[in-house]
This record gives structure tokens, C-alpha cells and sequence, in this order.
């Protein structure tokens, strides 16, 4: 059976042909494959309908039941035709005449979506063959050309080979008389006779389809065109007869009110400021300035309003119209400047005024600055103000809500208002500037966000579905990973609800130490990443949402490196600063003072790097220098002048002197010169590592100023200090928050078991044993580690010989003994935010 088309060039009277000329660009963009996906395509001609400003667009595709269509595809618009020339302007590929006739069309003054001339390329993805039949108003004839892109692929060479197109006018009459034509149409959703009757239309059928037709996805389809398209009243949209509706009016709505609905005081209000006598009469507001009246409704909705079609035609804001046409289309403020954009984007108000035609501008697309403009601007202020107040009160009602659930189940946290609602308006918001060819960038330099971690291949509408998907509830991770100290603090995954804290910034560094910093550094990153995220909801431009992060990210740096107390930011400190003199001196000054010591940051001629000073009960105050010897590589023997640093012992009458050095020369070998002049001379020499690693060890092994006391003063060699700390930080000590934790543990097991029997230490010690990694533990050990817990538990827990006397529940214990255990657990529960911790900070980090 013949095609369509093939049976059209018998039909009435040939004009002259069309020629398309190849340029290399065309073969480009074919071979490439411009557009790859058959929906994309389907989605261009639908796009070319509303150019052309069509009311409607029909969509006829294979496989939408019973084998329709015989293997094509038809997309019929009633949009403006073409003519000859139109035809061939139709093929002058890399050329539309959308550019030179402007952005907006003549008829119904849409914004134009295409701009290049190349969307007609999309039907290569779909067919070898198309066919145009098209009709221009006022004119009775129909024109039909058929293009077969095969022929261009007939020349290897490719530029400049013309391909004669036959154009041919068609009488409608032979062409209702092919039955397989009207059968289709009939099922695509057209009556033949319209045909006759429309004054204006295209009909674009594609033959000798390609495989990826037959195995597009219709759901797909749907979607796509819901979402792109600004579907409604003035155009509407269908695919094999059934009319798709704009997603947009799926989307919940949380208020809907009418506009003489909105407060009293509100009217009085705007009375008192503009001498005016606004009422209600029927369903309209009515002033001496507006006597014809203003009517209108109003909405908010859980989701924001804006999409991928709001690059198209807007979403949310004021829609005005005077006498049944709108006016000032681009501004959704209308002129109005609200002290809070919060629920902008997801409102909409339709408000209709006749009596602004007075001032409506020459194009009849604006409205004149004056009186009544102002009047009238106040009122949708009003309008909006009433909305975001009928919001607010839903927002305290949820509150009201949440109180009344137990403890466990309840949200102290509204995630959805304070996170996720507004993370999808701001992400949402940025793709519709970016479509829109504004600037739609994040706050970084390279156009990327300050904090939201949103990959490039993310699918959005899947981030900003589940962001916004109420039956979602979500629970929030914290982990720490090391990005280096250049990197930003926190990196905030939305999709995930993942909180990544760089590990290696200053912050995390100075206040991730201890749990009960930890907890509220937490909170701090996630208030950090939803400060970029309220502010750009607020509709501050990117740029300057990056300067003020940048500096506020150098305060909160230069803040922790004035007043640092976290033994894991001195010790990175220490590691960080090994070539760089001044700064591994202050270091060290700040590494002993956290060891215990009373030290003092000298430096200059003459003097040691520091002082440090001990009071040691009973013997007495015991006085070392501190010096440190910055380099890149192994200092030099002549560099680290070990004579100068005993001159220094002596001057300070010091009892020993402890030295940092990256590294010493020789370092293996005892006989060298390096380690005998430090034997006699009595120079502790340390490697910075090794003073670091007693800095991180500290907590957990009880370290004190003492035991680094106990190395300076008897051990010099650089081999005899290594061996010294190697030897303290092995040495077992089982009184470290690992076995405070077990026996908490073994009183958790055993709080509801064998309570006819006291508890002990023997039960205690004997259920700790079973626990994995805590086997070979002794007795006397465990014995201990309850005593202890049993002294810092502020009455929580007494002795009483071998008997355990628990005064409180085993949480409240863990709570008060929190500093031995590292983790002081949560007062009033497990709340509902975060996923509870699950050990001390230092053991998420992920490299």
C-alpha cells in the first residue's frame, strides 16, 4: 500500500518547487542527532503550534491501542498556515523568522519559544519521511510538500547538494476521499470537516517511522508536555483525543480565597492611607476610584508554582486583566514590593479591573504610573498579605497539631516548612531563570552552589518531587569527609538528606572533637546550607549571595583560629604548619597549653620559642623551653643548632627543653651526630606526628602533661622519643570511653532481666565480656571503669561494697557521665530530625 504522501503528489495543481540546500552545519547537526529523543521532537512541533499561535494542538501516535494510525505519527494545530513562502521559509535551516518578526506574536502576543530555525530538525528522530499540510487564513488552498532526508544522505560529501521539495495545492475534496486519512484524524481526535471549516491550520504527518517511536514511553510523553507547556484556557493540548492537563493543576492548593474575603482591617487600612472607601458589594470591591469594581480569587499551594514551562508563561504572582485581557504580563508583582517573598512562589491571584483600561498604554500591555496605578497596587498588596497571613495560620495550626504528640513521634523540626519546601522552591526557582536565560547560577564563581550539593546529572524534577511530596517523612544524615581545608564547610545533599561536613575546614576542625560540640556544630552546617537556600527563595541574585557567604565563611574561620580549644584542630594545626616558622611556633605554644601546661609564646633573638610550666605536686613547678624547627624536607644538622637551644635551657634555668622538627637528620642511627649532641646536650627531640598523635590520644587514653614531662626529661635521641611515645600511646588503658561505654551497655542489657536479683559488678563485668572486642578484658579493669562512671555520675549511680545502686533510669546515667562516654545523647529523646549518632565524630570521618 502506498504512503500518504505518495498518493498526494497526484493531487491537484503542482507550484513551483521548494530547494533545500545542505550546508555543513545541517549535516552536523543530523549525523549528531540534535535531537535524540523522539518525546523531545514531538515536543518541538507542539512548541511550533504555539509559535504559530494555535488554540490547539492535536497529537496522534502509534501504538495508543488497536494499531492506530498505520505506523504514523500527526500533529494537527490550528495556528496560523503557510503559504509558499512560508513553506520555504520553513526549510531555510539556521533562519526563523520568529527572530526578525520579534519575540511576541502578532495575534495573541505569546512570548515566542523557538528562535533558531533548527526545531524542524527534530523530526529526524522520528521518521525518514515528513509531509506538511498547511492552510493560511483567508485563503482556500491547501499546500502540501514532502520531505524524504534520506535523499540527503545520498552525497558522501554533503554541503551544497539541493533537494528539489514538489509543493503541490491540494483539493480538499480528494484529500477526505482517502479513508485511511480521515479514519485517522477521526482517531486522532479531528472531524474531517474541520478541515474545511477552520480558516487556519498544519497538519504534519511523519511516515517510515524509526525505532524509537515504537518504543517511546506514552506515560513520558504526558509528562513532558504537562510540565513544559503553559496549558489552559488559551491553549490546550491533546494526544490521541484525550486532553492533557497542565501538572500545575494537580498541585495542591493549601488556600483559596476571593478577594472580598480578605480582613476588614486590611480595607480599613488601605481606606485610612489613600483616602479612599473600599467596600464589598456583591462579589466585587468597589471605591470611588474603581465604581465598576475589582473581583478576583486567590491561591497558595503546597508546592511552588514555578516549572518548566514558567520560561514560557508565568506561574504564580498577580494576573491582571482589563476587560477580559492581561496587562503587564511580564511583572507578576505588578509593581508591588512585599516585605517577604515566602509564599510568593505559590501564589496566584486572578483580579480583574475595567476600570484601569483609562490608563492602559498605547500597546494595550501596560498600565500608567499615577494615583490610581498606586491605589490600586495597594490593594493587591492587601490581597497578598491576607494570603501569606491565611498561610502563616495553617503553619501555627500544624504546630498546634504537633504538640499534641508524644514525645518520640513528634516534630520539633517542621522539616517540609524549614527544609525541604523551601531547598525545592529555591532549586525550582534557579532552573526557571536559567530557562529563562537569566542568570539562574549558583552563589560559587564557577556558577555552582555555596552549599547545595546537586549534581549536574541529577534528574531535578526528582529532587524537587521528593522534596515536596508530603507523605515523605525524611531523616537526616551528617557525615565527615575530608575535601581539604580550601573546601567549604558543609556540602548539603537534599536528595540524599545528607549533610557532608568537610572534615578538614577549620570549623569542623576546632568544634568536632566531642560529641556534645559536635551535636551543635551540626546544627550549625545545616543552618549554614538552609541560610543559601533562604536567601535565594527571598530573591537575592547569586552574586551577592556568594560575596556574603565568602565572608561570612572567613569570619567563622578566623573566629576558630582565635579561640581554638579542640585537641583535633591543634593537632591538624601542628601537621599543617610544619613549614611555615611562625606559625608551627605558635602551634606548639598551643599544643602544650592543651597537654596541661602553663606556656608562653616568646620567639626573637635570644629567646626559645616558647615556655612552658608545670606544678607538679609535690616536688614543685618544673620549667621546659619549646622550640620548633620548620622545614619542607629534614632540617640540617647547622639548621636545628643544638648548642643554641641548651644556651636557651640554661638562660631560662629550665629543667629540659622539648623540640619539633618535621623530621631529623639521620634519624635511624643512634651513633649519628644529630642524636649524640641531643644525649648530651638533653634536648627532647620530637617529630611533629608524634606530638600530634599524644594530642589526639589525649582524651581517650587520660593523657596528661606529666606523661609528656616524663619523655622530655628522660628521653632525647630522636629514636629514644619514638620509642617513648610509641610505647605511651600502646600502653593499655582501659579506663577510656570504649569500656565506659561497655559497661553502660551491660547495664542497658540488664536493666529488665533477673530483677529479683541486686546488681553487681560481678554481673556487670560478666555481661561486658560477652560484648565483641572486650573479651580478654579483666575483672579488676571493669571494676574500675564502674567506679569511675559511679563517681562522675552526679548521684546517678552509688557504691555499696560490690552492689550497683542505679538512682536513675541507665539513659539518664549515660547522660550525665556524657563527658567519659563522648556521646551525651539527646535530654528529651531520640527527636526526629537526624538519625541518631552512632559513636564520637572522629570514627564517620571518610577520608
Amino acid at each position: 500500500m502506498t504512503s500518504l504522501s505518495d498518493r498526494i503528489r497526484d493531487f491537484g495543481d503542482a507550484e513551483d518547487d521548494l530547494k533545500v540546500v545542505l550546508s555543513s552545519e545541517l549535516i552536523g547537526l543530523l549525523s549528531q542527532q540534535l535531537y535524540k529523543s523522539p518525546i523531545k521532537a514531538i515536543e518541538e512541533l507542539v512548541v511550533n503550534a504555539y509559535d504559530a499561535d494555535a488554540s490547539e494542538c492535536w497529537i496522534g501516535i502509534p501504538g495508543g491501542g488497536d494499531g492506530l494510525f498505520l505506523n504514523a505519527v500527526y500533529v494537527f494545530d490550528n495556528g496560523s498556515g503557510m503559504d509558499h513562502a512560508g513553506l520555504a521559509d520553513l526549510w531555510h535551516v539556521g533562519h526563523s523568522k520568529k527572530a526578525e518578526e520579534g519575540r511576541i506574536s502578532s495575534r495573541l502576543a505569546r512570548k515566542q519559544i523557538g528562535k533558531f530555525g533548527i526545531g524542524k530538525l527534530a523530526t529526524y528522530s522520528l521518521a525518514y519521511r515528513v509531509t506538511y499540510l498547511t492552510r493560511t487564513d483567508g485563503s482556500e488552498d491547501v499546500r502540501a510538500t514532502t520531505l524524504d532526508y534520506r535523499k540527503f544522505m545520498s552525497d558522501p560529501q554533503g554541503a551544497g547538494v539541493p533537494v528539489s521539495l514538489p509543493v503541490r495545492r491540494v483539493d480538499l475534496s480528494e484529500l477526505m476521499a482517502e479513508e485511511d486519512f480521515t479514519r485517522n484524524l477521526q482517531t486522532v481526535g479531528i472531524d474531517s470537516q474541520r478541515l474545511s471549516d477552520e480558516p487556519q491550520w498544519t497538519l504534519v504527518i511523519l511516515e517510515e517511522l524509526k525505532n524509537s517511536v515504537q518504543e517511546m514511553k506514552h506515560g513520558r510523553l504526558l509528562w513532558v508536555l504537562s510540565t513544559a507547556m503553559p496549558l489552559g484556557s488559551e491553549f490546550r493540548c491533546y494526544v490521541n483525543g484525550d486532553q492533557i492537563h497542565s501538572s500545575k493543576e494537580n498541585l495542591e492548593k493549601l488556600i483559596t480565597f476571593s478577594i472580598v474575603d480578605i480582613a476588614q482591617s486590611r480595607i480599613d487600612a488601605l481606606n485610612d492611607k489613600y483616602d479612599e472607601d473600599w467596600r464589598v458589594e456583591g462579589d466585587a470591591l468597589v471605591s470611588s476610584s474603581f465604581p465598576s469594581g475589582v473581583t478576583g480569587d486567590a491561591f497558595v499551594t503546597r508546592q511552588s508554582l514555578y516549572g518548566k514551562s514558567d520560561d514560557i508563561a508565568r506561574s504564580n504572582g498577580f494576573f491582571v486583566r482589563v476587560r477580559d485581557r492581561l496587562v503587564d504580563t511580564d511583572d507578576p508583582l505588578f509593581g508591588m514590593r512585599p516585605l517577604s517573598y515566602e509564599v510568593f512562589s505559590r501564589f496566584r491571584a486572578e483580579v480583574s479591573a475595567d476600570d484601569l483600561d483609562a490608563i492602559i498604554t498605547a500597546p494595550r500591555e501596560g498600565i500608567e504610573q499615577g494615583g490610581l496605578r498606586i491605589k490600586f497596587t495597594a490593594l493587591l498588596e492587601a490581597i497578598y498579605y491576607e494570603a501569606r497571613s491565611r498561610y502563616g495560620e495553617l503553619q501555627r495550626q500544624g504546630l498546634k497539631a504537633e504538640k499534641q504528640k508524644n514525645e518520640g513521634k513528634r516534630d520539633f523540626v517542621d522539616k517540609k516548612r524549614l527544609v525541604e519546601r523551601p531547598t525545592a522552591d529555591a532549586l525550582t526557582a534557579t532552573a526557571a531563570e536559567k530557562r529563562a536565560g537569566e542568570d539562574g547560577s549558583g552563589a560559587e564563581a564557577d556558577g555552582s552552589w555555596f552549599y547545595l550539593d546537586v549534581q549536574q546529572d541529577d534528574d531535578l524534577s526528582q529532587v524537587v518531587s521528593t522534596l515536596y511530596n508530603p507523605d515523605v517523612d525524611r531523616i537526616y544524615r551528617y557525615q565527615r569527609v575530608g575535601l581539604g581545608r580550601s573546601a567549604r564547610m558543609v556540602a548539603f545533599d537534599p536528595l540524599n538528606a545528607t549533610f557532608t561536613l568537610n572534615a578538614d575546614h577549620d570549623v569542623v576542625r576546632a568544634y568536632d572533637g566531642d560529641a556534645a560540640s559536635s551535636k551543635l556544630l551540626e546544627d550549625l552546617v545545616c543552618a549554614e546550607a538552609l541560610l543559601e537556600v533562604y536567601l535565594r527563595e527571598r530573591g537575592l541574585s547569586a552574586d551577592v549571595i556568594g560575596e556574603v557567604l565568602e565572608q561570612r565563611d572567613l569570619l567563622l574561620r578566623n573566629l576558630t583560629r582565635d579561640n581554638v580549644y579542640s585537641l583535633r584542630a591543634i593537632a591538624q594545626g601542628l601537621l599543617a604548619s610544619m613549614d611555615d616558622e611562625r606559625d608551627l611556633e605558635t602551634n606548639l605554644v598551643v599544643a602544650a597549653r592543651a597537654l596541661g601546661f602553663v606556656a608562653k609564646h616568646l620567639s626573637g633573638a635570644g629567646n626559645p620559642d616558647g615556655l612552658a610550666r608545670f606544678t607538679d605536686y609535690p616536688t614543685g613547678v618544673i620549667l621546659i623551653t619549646l622550640e620548633a624547627k620548620s622545614s619542607s624536607k629534614v632540617p640540617s644538622l647547622s639548621a636545628i643548632d643544638f648548642a643554641g637551644l641548651m644556651e636557651h635551657v640554661v638562660n631560662e634555668d629550665a629543667h629540659g627543653c622539648l623540640l619539633v622538627a618535621p623530621a631529623y637528620p639521620g634519624d635511624s642511627d643512634d651513633d649519628n651526630a644529630a642524636a649524640r649532641r641531643a644525649q648530651e646536650l638533653k634536648i627532647s627531640c620530637w617529630t611533629v606526628q608524634q606530638l600530634a598523635d599524644v594530642l589526639l590520644a589525649v582524651e581517650t587514653r587520660h593523657l596528661t602533661a606529666r606523661h609528656v614531662l616524663d619523655i622530655v626529661l628522660n628521653h632525647f635521641r630522636p629514636a629514644d622519643v619514638a620509642a617513648a611515645v610509641r610505647d605511651l600511646l600502646a600502653e593499655e588503658r582501659p579506663h577510656n570511653r570504649a569500656l565506659y561505654g561497655a559497661v553502660v551497655r551491660a547495664l542497658t542489657i540488664l536493666e529488665n532481666r533477673l530483677l529479683d536479683r541486686p546488681r553487681t559488678k560481678e554481673f556487670v563485668e560478666a555481661t561486658v565480656v560477652t560484648q565483641v572486642g572486650f573479651e580478654e578484658v579483666q575483672g579488676a579493669e571493669i571494676s574500675r571503669a564502674i567506679e569511675d562512671l559511679a563517681g562522675a555520675s552526679m548521684g546517678a549511680m552509688d557504691l555499696s561494697g560490690e552492689r550497683i545502686i542505679l538512682h536513675t533510669s541507665v539513659e539518664e546515667l549515660a547522660r550525665r557521665v556524657s563527658h567519659l562516654l563522648g556521646d551525651p545523647g539527646p535530654v528529651l529523646g531520640p527527636g526526629t530530625f537526624r538519625q541518631p549518632s552512632t559513636g564520637s565524630p572522629d570514627s564517620e570521618v571518610e577520608g
